[in-house]
């Protein structure tokens, strides 16, 4: 529903019905905020306890996940360190006794004799330095000799050099019908014993027993313990034992090759770490899990136990501990909605109340309306009501081929003047003055509308030819012109021109007819104001030619097809007659397809407010540029630039002028002229005066172009602060046959020797290339 004017309100709605309706949508506004506010504070507050939970979870369980870890770690430690014993006491043997090494009987022996000593051990082998068995428990063959698997005698060498014993990988000993878990010592030479190594061969089921047991006594009947995975593993990736173990057909391939899980990838990444945690996926089972790795202490064997549970357990553990919170949260929530709901129903049937009683204003919609068709100054009907009477007569015209209307444009000329030198209140006056007036020099049933400023739309209806629309035209044109007087004392008169579009000839629609009546107004003005002209389809095509012409500068700035060509300025009298002293630096497009083309083409384009500027830094720039490369070359020459007046009176005209200058330090701004057309310096002329002396302070030269063209040219010249003036090339083309045209421009020469300006007469342009 349309919203009131107050006073209108006060006097048809005495209770403050619409009081009521904007004080109830204001609560029913503020109380969905805060609904709003209360579901977000709950789910943010949720939601950051969740994930505080979360974090301590993760601390939790990494706490737990190393200390089984270390303790799994220590007892591995130990268990390996008795294996340890038993070789250091069969090394001590075969150094008291080293002629056992020479003899492969008598060392079996003793090999067998220790090997009963120490339960787990399934076979014991005493290896030469070079990599020869000397002698075993077990016959085992060539193929494991140490020196034939190059990969393990590498990683025994460097054991050696860092002094602790090899432990792995696992291998199936055929001879045995078992797996075995070898740890190797290395003993150097010592006396006459030369260097040797024990391998210890441990039974592989046995050492998984003596994992299960630690396991079982771990775990207990907690459900995560319950779901954790305990690992043995080397630095280069071999699993030496694993708890829960694999299933048999898969031994060969995950105990004989190195793995390259998350596990073996962080165990790596981190060397000089003694244990941390992992998260990722254990390729093996392909399954997502979390845990926790510490290497066993120091001395020992490069080995770490890992302790990991699948991520997936984690999370179910996690939301069930979540779940009495994630509760709550809901239950706060859902009374939330549900006294939302309530209150909004509540509110709702106030509002119907509140609009029954608001029913009643209805009827002033008509009155409404029309204040909305009516300009707040002349009281005279606006644009909306212009459209809606132009819509009707067009559907109008549809339907009856005889019917004939017309829409007029008017525009006062110069009424800014009025503003400026009289204030906006005497202007108001006036056209308050002046609306009156041209209603009442309107015929019966025609229409004056007030489009806005000091324009306005007449629809002349009844038409029967068009000579009937162009004296009624005429007629308000005269009507404009009478002096308007604004007070005893003071009277202003101000012309107008007028543009007309007939129905249907000019136009079947109410935009088609209103745009081609605006195109006539215009060219009214273009052809002396204070006239009437009726559109022509050549007007239509003046306004796609200057869109063309913008269209095809905003691309060539675009494409780059921008180019500027250079006209001499050869001098006439002095010492300089004959020589070159300068040149006009002319824009040019040079298309990809028409070639070069001249200004001709686009000239009307450029004062378009979005051109102007971006067209004269770029012409800036690049006469600067080809200055700087003359002077180099020994070349000093005046470069004369041709600024569009947008951009001169734009108030950065001045920054990209010392930005052209700073750039191109090869140029004295004393050789560049910038050139100013006389009619654009009128347009304004204090400001331009100003731009003038800022653009001379910057050390350039300026100079008036097309100089005769512009109104009250003597007048104003003199505050113009200019170094030339470029004489028209309408007077000096013909100035040989037409004695008037040789005496302008003879009393043109005169007056600017007088003021010490420097001449230029314009003979011809350079219009091709």
């Amino acid at each position: 529903m349309e919203t009131l004017p107050p006073v209108l309100a006060q006097a048809i709605d005495p209770d403050g019905s619409q009081t009521e309706r904007t004080d109830l949508l204001r609560v029913r506004s503020l109380f969905a905020l805060g609904y709003a506010i209360c579901m977000m504070l709950t789910l943010v507050l949720f939601g950051v306890y969740a994930i505080l939970h979360w974090q301590a979870q993760q601390r939790s369980l990494n706490t737990r996940l190393a200390s089984n870890a270390q303790l799994l770690a220590s007892a591995t430690q130990g268990r390996l360190g008795q294996y340890t014993v038993l070789a250091d006491a069969l090394a001590a043997s075969l150094r008291r006794n080293p002629q056992l090494l020479a003899n492969p009987a008598e060392l079996e022996h003793r090999l067998m004799q220790a090997r009963t000593g120490m339960a787990g051990t399934a076979i014991l082998r005493v290896v030469d330095a070079q990599g020869v068995i000397l002698g075993a428990t077990a016959a085992l063959g060539p193929a494991f000799e140490l020196r034939n698997t190059p990969q393990i005698w590498a990683g025994l060498l460097q054991a050696r050099s860092l002094g602790r014993p090899v432990v792995g990988p696992l291998v199936r000993v055929p001879a045995l019908g078992m797996w075995i878990l070898p740890q190797v010592h290395f003993y150097p030479a010592k006396g006459q014993t030369p260097a040797f190594w024990i391998g210890v061969g441990i039974d592989r089921e046995a050492f998984n027993r003596f994992w299960g047991g630690l396991m079982s006594r771990q775990m207990g009947s907690n459900r995560l313990r319950q779901s954790e995975a305990f690992i043995l593993v080397r630095q280069d990736g071999y699993v030496l034992a694993r708890w829960p173990d694999v299933p048999a057909a898969q031994f060969t391939v995950y105990y004989t090759r190195p793995q390259t899980g998350i596990l073996v990838r962080s165990l790596q990444a981190n060397e000089g770490l003694s244990g941390t945690a992992f998260h990722g996926v254990v390729h093996s089972i392909n399954q997502e899990r979390r845990g926790y790795w510490t290497r066993l202490g120091p001395g020992a064997p490069d080995l770490a136990v890992s302790v990991s549970l699948p991520a997936s357990v984690l999370w179910s553990d996690y939301w069930r501990s979540l779940a009495p919170t994630a509760a709550a949260a809901l239950l706060i929530l859902a009374t939330l909605t549900l006294a939302y709901v309530l209150l909004q129903q509540r509110m709702r049937t106030e509002a119907r109340a509140i609009n029954a009683r608001h029913e009643a204003l209805l009827s002033y919609n008509g009155q409404l309306r029309q204040l909305a068709d009516k300009d707040y100054l002349t009281a005279l009907p606006n644009r909306r009501y212009l459209m809606a009477q132009l819509g009707r007569l067009c559907d109008a015209g549809e339907r009856e081929e005889a019917l004939r209307f017309a829409v007029a444009i008017l525009d006062m000329d110069d009424f800014k003047r009025v503003n400026d030198t009289r204030g906006h209140t005497e202007g108001d006056k006036f056209l308050k003055v002046l609306s009156r007036r041209l209603q009442q020099a309107l015929r019966e049933g025609d229409v004056i509308v007030r489009l806005g400023g000091d324009e306005f739309a007449i629809l002349l209806q009844g038409l029967t030819q068009g000579r009937d629309a162009m004296q009624a035209c005429q007629r308000l044109v005269d009507c404009a012109r009478t002096l308007v007087e604004l007070n005893p004392q003071d009277a202003v008169q101000v012309t107008a021109s007028l543009g007309l579009a007939l129905y249907p000839e000019d136009g079947t629609e109410p935009e088609a007819l209103l745009r081609h009546a605006d195109q006539a107004m215009y060219a009214a003005k273009l052809s002396g104001k204070n006239l009437v002209q009726r559109f022509a389809p050549r007007m239509e095509e003046a306004v796609h030619a200057q869109q063309s012409a913008f269209d095809l500068l905003r691309q060539a700035l675009t494409e780059h097809w921008l180019c500027l060509h250079y006209q001499p300025v050869v001098g006439i009298s002095g010492r300089e007659v004959g020589r070159v002293i300068g040149v006009e630096a002319l824009l040019r497009i040079r298309h990809p397809e028409h070639g070069v083309l001249a200004a001709q083409s686009f000239i009307s384009a450029l004062d378009a407010p979005h051109l102007a500027r971006p067209v004269g830094r770029w012409v800036l720039q690049q006469a600067l540029g080809q200055a700087q490369f003359w002077n180099a070359q020994g070349l000093d020459l005046r470069v004369m630039v041709n600024i569009s007046t947008l951009h001169f009176l734009d108030s950065a005209w001045l920054d990209d002028l010392r930005e052209a200058l700073a750039g191109h330090p090869g140029v004295r701004p004393g050789q560049i002229e910038i050139e100013l057309t006389e009619s654009g310096a009128l347009r304004d002329l204090d400001l331009a005066a100003q731009v003038m002396r800022a653009s001379v302070a910057a050390g350039v030269r300026v100079a008036l172009d097309d100089f005769g063209q512009g109104e009250t040219t003597l007048r104003y010249l003199q505050r113009l602060p200019t170094h030339a003036i470029k004489i028209d090339q309408a007077f000096v083309r013909d100035m040989i046959d037409d004695p008037r045209d040789y005496a302008i421009v003879a009393g043109l020469l005169h007056i600017a020797t007088l003021m010490g300006l420097f001449t230029v007469a314009e003979v011809w342009k350079i219009s091709t290339p």
